[in-house]
């Protein structure tokens, strides 16, 4: 994995070379996912792999999947922050049942980076409309749509429980802010999961600041992922 931590494929925000590589790395771990996990899962990452709307590796699929499975028998609602083109949302709506599914983007790409990020990302960068991906996930229930920067686009979430909260903002000040919204919000034993943790600096000086002065500790993943447990309602 070493090859995605270069501030050059980074700077590419999606284009044709950062997904090739991805893609080509994820064929592989698609055929040893096939191997030996349940049929029905992999056909369903295969689904979201052939739609091409991705920049998660297919273990990475794989987590969230697993992760989301195993969430939907506790209580609570289910939250992403950094939607993308809605893969991992789609993820999502296929296991929540009826649970109630809240995504956060600014729908027009990155917002300005600080100092923690390292000027690895520019302004826009993975951007997709908010109707290219209603239209995605258009045959899903129970889904609110929440346009702007997060937390402030956040006013209007009704649900204040929450069993898992996924994170792709790319940017400290963002992670940072998931964090701090979200933790006093899941429920025990609920988790919160961010993507490229080891790959961008300003994502992990984020978990790194947040979780100080928290009992939780951090699971680190062989992906780039990791996640928090939560372990206490307080």
């Amino acid at each position: 994995m070493g090859w995605l931590k270069s501030k050059g494929i980074q700077r590419l925000g999606g284009g044709g070379l950062e997904r090739f590589g991805i893609r080509s790395w994820s064929r592989v771990m698609m055929a040893a996912l096939g191997s030996r996990k349940d049929a029905s899962a992999l056909k369903l990452l295969q689904q979201v792999f052939r739609d091409n709307r991705s920049l998660m590796t297919s273990y990475e699929m794989w987590i969230i999947y697993s992760l989301a499975r195993a969430q939907m028998k506790m209580p609570g609602a289910i939250a992403e922050v950094g939607v993308y083109k809605g893969a991992s949302a789609k993820i999502f709506c296929e296991l929540k049942g009826d649970k109630a599914l809240h995504l956060f983007d600014t729908f027009e790409g990155l917002p300005p980076a600080c100092e923690h990020d390292r000027g690895i990302h520019k302004v826009g960068q993975y951007t997709c409309s908010l109707e290219s991906v209603q239209e995605y996930l258009k045959d899903y229930k129970n889904l609110s749509y929440y346009k702007g920067i997060f937390p402030d686009s956040a006013v209007n979430v009704s649900d204040d429980r929450f069993c898992l909260a996924h994170f792709d903002v790319d940017l400290y000040e963002g992670t940072k802010a998931c964090l701090e919204y979200f933790y006093p919000r899941m429920i025990p034993g609920g988790i919160m999961i961010t993507h490229d943790y080891d790959i961008l600096a300003g994502v992990r000086k984020a978990f790194e600041d947040f979780l100080a002065d928290k009992p939780e500790s951090l699971i680190e993943m062989p992906t780039t992922q990791c996640m928090i447990v939560k372990l206490s309602p307080v």
